[in-house]
């Protein structure tokens, strides 16, 4: 009895913590995008979903990724990450993020969609490279309609 116990509390513990949703380290220059099958080389471009089960899809742009998000339309997600362009390879909520597009900010797949973490950090790029702050929810549901530049 007390072997089935531990046996049962140990499978648990396994089974919890083997299905946390965490972000994964992307491989640059190694991994391919889940979406284009370009390889994942810019470090301040990535981006990242996590499903609930702990799964992740790795994308070389949010453009990708958004793409992607919008194709699985009854997927949910644990979480949805983009790189901060001041601290490359750094995954943040992309939530939380601000996104400006500017024609001087190039990204991976031609949007000039430049992550970072706060509105300041946003406002400081437009004011060095021109352009406009988007929120991250604003370009989730596809990014048909944005202006062009």
């Amino acid at each position: 009895m007390k072997n089935y116990l531990a046996y049962t509390l140990a499978s648990l513990l396994f089974i919890t913590i083997g299905c946390k949703p965490e972000a994964k380290p992307i491989e640059y220059g190694h991994q391919a995008c889940d979406y284009c099958r370009m390889s994942i080389v810019d470090e301040r471009y990535a981006a990242q979903l996590v499903s609930p089960k702990g799964k992740t899809y790795s994308f070389d742009a949010m453009e990708c990724m958004i793409h992607y998000k919008n194709e699985q339309k009854s997927e949910t997600w644990a979480m949805e990450l983009i790189t901060d362009y001041n601290t490359p390879r750094k995954l943040i909520p992309a939530a939380n993020a601000s996104i400006v597009r500017s024609k001087q900010l190039p990204s991976p797949m031609g949007m000039y969609l430049t992550a970072v973490q706060d509105k300041n950090q946003a406002q400081s790029l437009v004011d060095k490279n021109g352009g406009e702050i988007y929120t991250y929810p604003q370009l989730a549901d596809g990014l048909e309609n944005l202006p062009k530049l």
